[in-house]
C-alpha cells in the first residue's frame, strides 16, 4: 500500500517572475525543479506550514495568498497531494539550504526548467493568470 503524503508549495511571484528551486539527489523527483515547500505538521494550517517551510528551507518570510492548484501525483512508493499557493516575499533573500539551484523565471523561461509532469497544470495556470 502506498503512503499518502500531503505537502504545500509556494509560487513566490515578484516583478513578473516566479521563484523555483531545483531538488537535490534524493526521492522520486530528484533534480526536478519545483515550487518550494514541504509537509504539513500536526495542528498546522496549510498557510502556516508553507510559511514555516519557506523560512526553514530558504531563510525568507512570505505572505501566503490564494490557493492556485491542488494536484495529486502518484509515484512508486507514495501518493503525493500538492497544494500550491501564491506567495509574496516580505522579508529576506532566498538562500539555498536544501536545493541545488534557484531561479526567478519569467513566462518564457519557466518552460526551460525541468519540472515534474504533475506540475504542468500549476505552471500553465501561473503563466496564464500571474505572469504577463
Amino acid at each position: 500500500m502506498k503512503r499518502e503524503v500531503f505537502v504545500v508549495a509556494g509560487a513566490i511571484i515578484k516583478d513578473n517572475k516566479v521563484f523555483a528551486a531545483q531538488r537535490g539527489d534524493r526521492g522520486e523527483t530528484r533534480f526536478k525543479w519545483e515550487f518550494p515547500g514541504g509537509k504539513l505538521e500536526v495542528g498546522e494550517t496549510p498557510e502556516q506550514a508553507l510559511a514555516r517551510e519557506l523560512k526553514e528551507e530558504l531563510k525568507i518570510d512570505v505572505k501566503v495568498h490564494e490557493l492556485i492548484t491542488k494536484i495529486i501525483d502518484e509515484y512508486e512508493t507514495q501518493i503525493l497531494h500538492i497544494d500550491t499557493y501564491r506567495c509574496e516575499l516580505v522579508g529576506g533573500t532566498p538562500t539555498l539550504t536544501e536545493h541545488l539551484n534557484m531561479a526567478w523565471s519569467d513566462k518564457n523561461d519557466l518552460d526551460k526548467l525541468d519540472f515534474s509532469k504533475a506540475d504542468a497544470p500549476t505552471l500553465e495556470k501561473i503563466k496564464r493568470i500571474y505572469l504577463k
